[in-house]
């Protein structure tokens, strides 16, 4: 095994709707006992928006046009659950984990109070940017289940499972 040691996530489908509960577990393989603050598990969406525009001059001996190519990830939602707090882990420890997907995470709900009510407002923002530009937003929004083991000072341990939402 390399490194320290791996961590993974079991989960029963990969393919869910809004108010629908995730749950399953994450387990710890480690090749020794090691120090760390946390382990946790977070539902992570991101869109991924790629903007094309004229770029003029800059060749050498020339001073024509070319297309430059943008693009930028913007992370839309990240709910991080706690699953067990600062200690020294050693091998095989298991944590069940149940997430609520919010109903409204697509921006279809009403907007709820809080930091989850700036979800709707960027999804919106990206709704509106996708019809200008002829794209269907929600088809770009990447959603995942990370699970970490936070070691200070090191390399965390961490595995990603893409999960579908619609």
């Amino acid at each position: 095994m390399f490194g320290k040691g791996k961590i993974n996530i079991a989960i029963q489908k990969s393919h869910y709707a809004p108010a629908d509960i995730i749950s399953g577990s994450v387990s710890l393989t480690l090749n020794k006992p090691v120090k760390a603050r946390e382990v946790s598990i977070s539902l992570i969406g991101e869109h991924k928006s790629t903007q094309t525009a004229p770029r003029v001059g800059g060749t050498m001996g020339g001073g024509g046009m070319s297309m430059s190519t943008t693009t930028k990830t913007v992370r839309i939602y990240d709910f991080k659950q706690q699953l067990d707090s600062e200690k020294e882990y050693s091998q095989g420890p298991e944590y069940r984990f149940e997430i609520k997907i919010p109903a409204d995470i697509l921006g279809t709900g009403p907007q709820m109070p809080g930091p989850e009510g700036k979800l709707g407002q960027v999804l919106k923002v990206a709704q509106t940017a996708a019809a200008l530009t002829g794209a269907i937003p929600f088809q770009q929004i990447k959603w995942y289940l990370l699970a970490k083991l936070d070691i200070p000072g090191g390399l965390d341990i961490s595995k990603k499972v893409d999960i579908t939402i619609g």
